[in-house]
């Protein structure tokens, strides 16, 4: 694929992915609300332990058995078929074996949350039938497609759920729902992708494990890092305190995943189709600093709003997650960071060395929240801060510096507009929020504090970096055509030509640029 093409590829899916996650998300948002309101911090206790298995399911049929279909330059027919075969032979494995292991679940985490365990097993095999058409689909850079269909499953999950949790059914009506997302994605992925006859080939499915093995083993101890403070949590305090932190860690960490999600889901398939190291190193930092412009506001306007935020949405149970959401904003930040670079070691074959990373990784991080958890959510919420930037620190330092030449003191600069555009907003809008906070309702103060603040945070952005500014009105323009009409902060046309320019004459102050 030309340069070219393949920009137009990535482009055209950046549109394709957020408009889609815009509307599903918009949609899963107010889900949330609902379920926050109809459901105890307790019950999302129960549920969310047995939410782990969701990314287990994704990480172990479609890393371990399809994603060297995306990776790999040249596949042929046999290929397919025998990563057809592991993919349904490993599914069904693996859900049998979560639900074997019902008892031990229930001795960890208490009865109910066991029960709530069993009843996702079956979510492995669900999703190893969409695995290897995600797979195709990836290949051949389709992402409208892909993004069609998750929206579909995400909004079909989120009725689900919602409509059980209505009729009374408690943590179940969470976990259903999320079968219901996963069953009719792989579902809509097959048909939109169908899958030859599964046909086991020796060559071709050794060629697919040693690829998709350590990349599966890799995403495995990925998915318990993000999830081991949970189990943590679970286990050595109340149901309400789990419930409480989950929320926490979901607000301040775990959303922002959503539009992370964005640059995840484009960055395996597309990072593997560069032409060149130089062209991926480009990419990946030049994806960083629009991906830091875009999460980093919303982190940090929820800092600022979470007094009044949570318990206006949420309702006055959730009060207490105010604290650690505000603390945990910031891991949130460092996780946006982050973004990507298991992609990146993926698309240069390197999954053994991301295995042994994460193996470390997750280590350091049981250990750090054990400590913690005797001490209280705030202390968790700290420890959770110091890893994340440890990590930051040992992913540049022992993976993208030294596979990928991508070294931390190129990152600092591609940074800094976004945090100084950060200190601005805060500078605005929390001493907005102290005074209007008691002369007027919450939501206009949210909306006239909220806005004040992106309009300071967009002003420091341009200010400081012209680049950074570009790249974001090239995301903005891109995603929404008529916004390229628009003069953005009394800027002229030439601002937004330029931002929309193709990525290779686009004004940057990135030295691999």
């Amino acid at each position: 694929m030309s340069s070219e093409s393949h920009q137009e590829a990535t482009l055209s899916g950046v549109r394709w992915v957020m408009l889609t996650r815009i509307a599903s998300e918009t949609l899963a948002l107010g889900s949330t609300v609902a379920l926050a309101r109809l459901l105890t911090p307790a019950e999302f206790s129960h549920a969310a332990v047995a939410l782990i298995f969701i990314p287990l399911a994704t990480i172990l049929t479609f890393e371990g058995f399809a994603s060297a279909l995306v990776q790999r330059a040249e596949i042929d027919d046999s290929h397919v078929r025998a990563a057809v075969s592991m993919s349904l032979i490993g599914g069904t494995a693996l859900s049998a074996l979560a639900a074997v292991l019902t008892p031990l679940w229930s001795l960890l985490f208490g009865a109910q949350t066991g029960s709530m365990m069993l009843l996702m097993s079956p979510v492995f095999l669900m999703a190893s039938i969409g695995g290897v058409s995600r797979a195709l689909l990836w290949r051949r850079l389709e992402f409208r497609k892909t993004s069609v269909i998750e929206m579909t499953a995400l909004t079909a999950g989120s009725v689900v759920a919602l409509a059980l949790a209505l009729a009374g059914q408690g943590p179940r009506a969470i976990v259903i729902g999320a079968l219901a997302q996963v069953a009719l994605g792989s579902l809509l992925l097959f048909a939109a992708a169908p899958a030859p006859l599964p046909r086991w080939h020796w060559g071709s499915q050794r060629e697919i494990s040693g690829f998709g093995v350590p990349a599966a083993l890799a995403g495995l101890v990925d998915v318990l890092f993000r999830n081991v403070d949970y189990a943590i949590v679970a286990a050595r305090l109340p149901a309400a305190q789990t419930g409480i932190y989950w929320r926490a860690f979901n607000l301040g960490v775990v959303y922002q995943d959503k539009l992370s999600g964005v640059m995840m889901q484009l960055a395996f398939p597309v990072y593997s189709r560069t032409e060149s190291r130089e062209e991926l190193r480009r990419l990946h930092e030049r994806a960083t600093r629009v991906h830091a412009a875009v999460i980093f506001p919303l982190l940090a306007s929820l800092i600022v709003f979470a007094p009044i935020l949570i318990p206006l949405v949420l309702g006055a149970a959730w009060t207490p997650s105010v604290g650690p959401t505000q603390i945990l904003a910031v891991a949130g930040m460092v996780a946006a960071i982050l973004t990507g670079y298991p992609q990146v070691m993926l698309a240069v074959g390197r999954p053994r060395a991301l295995l042994n990373f994460n193996l470390a990784m997750l280590a350091v991080y049981a250990t750090v929240v054990a400590l913690a958890v005797g001490h209280g959510l705030i202390a968790v919420a700290i420890a959770v801060v110091i890893v994340y930037l440890g990590i930051l620190v040992g992913v540049y330092r022992f993976l993208l510096g030294r596979y990928v030449g991508l070294s931390i003191r190129r990152l600092i600069p591609e940074l800094g507009p976004a945090l100084a555009g950060c200190v601005a907003l805060a500078a605005v809008t929390e001493p907005l929020r102290l005074l209007l906070d008691p002369l007027l309702p919450r939501v206009l103060t949210l909306g006239f504090a909220g806005s004040i603040g992106l309009l300071a945070y967009a002003a420091a952005l341009r200010a400081v970096s012209p680049a950074a500014w570009g790249d974001l009105t090239m995301l903005l323009t891109r995603v929404f055509p008529p916004l390229s009409r628009v003069r953005v902060l009394g800027g002229s046309r030439g601002v937004v030509s330029a931002a929309v320019a193709p990525a290779s004459v686009a004004p940057s102050r990135n030295p691999a640029g």
